[in-house]
């Protein structure tokens, strides 16, 4: 028995499964003890295949997300009706994995991701509490802990925190942005951030009034901070801080992009890298209407005025590309709208466009490349092949 259901699993890992197969291993998660092996074989082939090993708990979770997209790309049409089997399958993957997290990176400091047993999609967004359970968020619910306690509160696309003047330790939440969505955060101390598609934002609850307000991005956000002269705010990327008083800027640090750029709209910013000790006479000091970029490989800042709408019309839906080369433009295509974008032309990646996009579909987008470029493409489910 155990022999066949093993087959069973290898032929479902690659992709090969009949319909009446399919619904015999969705049959199977019934039986508690065959569920159990089930979620170990998925697991074991996932972990030897070394996928997440070697990222952080964040950068997992969004490759997790994508992993979810591209099964259900695979499933949407033949097997429509057992994708669930497929998300529930994913997600006890990554339930598994996040104890490797934390043994293959010893430097992160967050607390290891415990994903409820539910079954959600890649359009989710997740916030993570301290205590470790997990909230899809959506709707005007109260954000609720273990413990019945409410956390903050939802509104529309944005969640609240107050002050909570109880709470007197450290207390973090961590939320995740999937591709093709954004989301909106208030925190404790009235600071917004707003969070772009495929990112990820490590925040306290409340700000405690001894200690710098401290927040960890991954991806890309836009910060209007409150003004506190006594408590500086300091965003940290994974190579470069952000520092200031009360201003608005955004912050690009997705870890596949060769630089990290942080854009001031408004007031002034400092900035310095993850190994020097904040010094305000040798941080990096930029101005409004200046981009700062770091450089993964070279190790250094170098700054330039430019036109910050280019750089924060995201927040309002906008895509604005100038003198971008095609590789970096088709990444922004693939986290805005997620979509998977397979680029076989490996001249076109260099060529440079200026184009702007607002509401269109990803279709839209793609027929404007064509007419105006002659770029060849097909789109077969959430799969863009571009010849």
């Amino acid at each position: 028995m155990k022999k066949k259901i093993e087959r069973i699993i290898q032929k479902y890992l690659a992709g090969n499964l009949t319909d009446k197969e399919l619904a015999r291993l969705m049959e199977l998660f019934s039986d508690e003890e065959i569920k159990e092996q089930i979620e170990k074989s998925i697991e074991l082939d996932y972990l030897l295949s070394m996928h997440y090993v070697n990222d952080n708990s964040k950068e997992a979770y969004i490759k997790f997300l994508s992993r979810i997209r591209l099964e259900r790309g695979n499933l949407k049409t033949k097997r429509r009706r057992y994708t669930v089997l497929s998300y529930a399958a994913l997600l006890v993957l990554f339930l598994g994995v996040t104890y490797y997290f934390s043994i293959y990176n010893q430097k992160e400091s967050n607390v290891p991701v415990e994903l409820p047993k539910l079954v959600i999609d890649d359009e989710a967004i997740i916030l993570k509490l301290e205590d470790g359970s997990i909230k899809v968020l959506g709707g005007d619910n109260p954000v609720v802990d273990k413990q019945g306690q409410v956390i903050a509160l939802q509104k529309a696309n944005t969640i609240v925190y107050d002050e909570k003047p109880d709470l007197e330790k450290l207390v973090y939440n961590e939320l995740y942005v999937p591709y093709g969505k954004m989301q909106q955060v208030q925190l404790s101390d009235g600071t917004i951030v707003y969070l772009n598609s495929g990112s990820s934002l490590k925040y306290p609850v409340k700000f405690l009034k001894d200690l710098k307000r401290q927040v960890y991005i991954t991806g890309e956000a836009y910060f209007k901070v409150t003004e506190d002269k006594s408590h500086p705010f300091i965003v940290t990327t994974d190579k470069v801080n952000v520092r200031v008083l009360g201003t608005e800027f955004n912050v690009s640090s997705y870890k596949e992009d060769e630089h990290i750029n942080t854009v001031l709209v408004s007031g002034k910013i400092h900035l310095y890298t993850e190994t020097e000790t904040y010094n305000s006479t040798e941080a990096l000091s930029l101005s409004p209407g200046k981009m700062a970029s770091w450089d993964r490989t070279g190790n250094d800042f170098t700054q330039n005025k430019v036109n910050t709408d280019i750089y924060t019309g995201w927040i309002e839906g906008k895509l604005i590309f100038r003198n971008l080369p095609f590789k970096k433009i088709r990444k922004k295509l693939e986290r805005h709208y997620n979509v998977s974008i397979t680029n076989n032309n490996a001249l076109l990646d260099e060529n440079p466009f200026s184009i702007n996009f607002d509401i269109e579909t990803i279709d839209e987008v793609l027929e404007a490349f064509h007419k105006n470029f002659g770029i060849a493409y097909q789109i077969i489910d959430n799969k863009v092949i571009i010849n």
